[in-house]
């Protein structure tokens, strides 16, 4: 049976000639309200036109046609381009310089929620114009977006931030290294690695302190940068940590999370001229040949990080030599998962929950965390989860592709067919009334009412704190609150 894919009506792209400044159509979310994606669209369609028409008849143009032309040009493909397109037209438009940043500071000067219908990719070049006095205007924009909670591109405007970090800024990053979102971490460790080049002394054991701290992230790539600046700031035992990752063979429901670890650790060590012998990331990690390979590694590095420490600061040596902490570390793959749950939020972050056989919820990738459950909770969801397949019939994706998706992974009701279904809603930043189906609005309301209380998680571990209030946060922001069927507590209520 071929599976149907559902493309809501509210994705659909918009057409419109309506004046924007009047008739603008508009949608809530959050405490904000978004002019609708066709807004936009219409109004630097209108300023284009008026203004191109204007400049035949200007005697004094600041630009000339040939160029406007090409602004405009790659301002369209930077926003409405293709995945591969819209970074390569905002690079253009970096390279013509003032005059680009000029024409995008005029559509930059409005709201948050104006600002949002540019798109990611214009949004992180407003910190990449220099010698430009519209390029200052943009990146000053950049902040108030960054702290904007419901402003959808907040890692690009943190990544054009961390491009040219001010020396005043630096506890403004300081703060966004406990973001919720992983890439917004990431942009503020680069801004203030930074910030910090050449530093000695105080400012300098502030850095590494940080950095350090990082090491224990629940993000493996953001794991991976902190450790590959405290290589570059002469701590070589933090390769240790890239090592792990080479030792990981975990996945989430087929999606090779492990081994897209392998490949990243491997491709940072070899672009420091670290010598890998046999290593191969296609094997798995157990195989003779990479667990040997990994040993004889391990002990290279471990001679080699001996030595640079003598070349610190005497209150630095030893600093990372114990290794990895254990949220850094390679742990054997979860087998007897039946249950799974990814939610990315272009506003709340992303999430990977599992549910096994023996009533343990299993928290992130890699080495995860571990939660006991009662008794017969795993159970409980399979047969809400069989439920919810009836009314669904064969269809299993809902939207279209965006920033922000709710990923389902459960038994299927007629194993015959295939044992596991993967049932996926998604959509771009733009709020979508009515796009998740009742019917797994009630599964979902199940699975975030089987978390434990925040009360009773550990809070000291970034993975389990406020656990069950922030994943009802991330289904409200992609698909709108869950709601349990009559007579029983809503997911969000709990």
């Amino acid at each position: 049976m071929i599976p149907r894919f559902h493309l809501h009506p509210a994705c659909t792209p918009r057409r419109t000639l309506t004046g924007f400044v009047l008739l603008w159509g508009s949608v809530a979310i959050g405490s904000l309200v978004y002019p609708s994606f066709a807004g936009i669209e219409s109004a630097t369609t209108t300023v284009w036109q008026e203004e191109d028409a204007g400049s035949d008849e200007e005697a004094n143009v600041e630009v000339d046609a040939e160029l406007q032309k090409k602004i405009k040009t790659f301002l369209g493909h930077a926003r409405t381009g293709s995945a591969v397109i819209r970074p390569q037209a905002a690079n253009r438009l970096v390279s013509i310089g003032e005059p680009a940043a000029k024409r995008i500071l005029e559509f930059a000067n409005g709201t948050n929620a104006q600002l949002v219908l540019l798109g990611a990719n214009l949004i992180e070049i407003f910190g990449a114009f220099e010698n430009s006095p519209s390029g200052d205007k943009l990146r000053a924009r950049l902040w108030p977006a960054l702290e904007d909670s419901d402003f959808p591109w907040r890692p690009a405007a943190a990544r054009g931030l961390r491009l040219r970090p001010d020396p005043s800024e630096k506890e403004r990053f300081i703060r966004y290294l406990d973001d919720p979102i992983a890439p917004v971490r990431l942009a503020a460790l680069d801004a203030l690695y930074t910030l910090t080049e050449g530093a000695e002394g105080k400012e300098r054991d502030a850095y590494l302190k940080l950095a350090v701290r990082r090491l224990s992230d629940e993000s493996d790539f953001v794991r991976r940068e902190a450790a590959l600046q405290l290589f570059a700031r002469g701590h070589s035992y933090a390769l240790l940590w890239l090592i792990e990752d080479m030792r990981r063979a975990d996945n989430f429901f087929g999606a090779p999370t492990g081994k897209t670890a392998r490949y990243e650790a491997m491709r940072a060590l070899m672009a420091r001229d670290v010598e890998l012998g046999e290593y191969n990331p296609e094997l798995p990690p157990e195989s003779d040949v990479n667990r040997n390979g990994l040993a004889d590694l391990e002990s290279r590095l471990r001679k080699m990080a001996a030595q640079s420490e003598r070349k610190l600061p005497s209150s630095e040596q030893g600093l990372l030599e114990a290794g990895p902490p254990p949220i850094a570390q390679a742990a054997p793959a979860i087998q007897n998962a039946v249950i799974g749950l990814q939610l990315k939020s272009c506003r709340k972050g992303d999430y990977y929950l599992r549910w096994t056989e023996d009533d343990v919820l299993v928290v992130g990738v890699g080495n995860p965390a571990r939660i006991q459950l009662a008794t017969g909770t795993t159970a409980a969801l399979v047969a809400a989860g069989k439920k919810a397949q009836e009314p669904l019939k064969d269809q299993v994706f809902w939207g279209r592709a965006g920033c922000d998706m709710e990923g389902y992974y459960l038994p299927r009701a007629d194993p015959a067919i295939s044992p596991l279904l993967n049932l996926i809603i998604a959509k771009n930043e733009e709020p979508v009334e009515g796009l998740r189906p009742a019917a797994l609005s009630e599964f979902g309301a199940a699975l975030a009412a089987s978390i434990p209380a925040d009360e009773e998680l550990d809070q000291e571990d970034d993975r389990t704190r406020a656990l069950a209030t922030r994943i009802r946060a991330a289904f409200e922001s992609i698909g709108g609150p869950t709601v349990a069927p009559a007579g029983k507590a809503a997911a969000t209520t709990r």
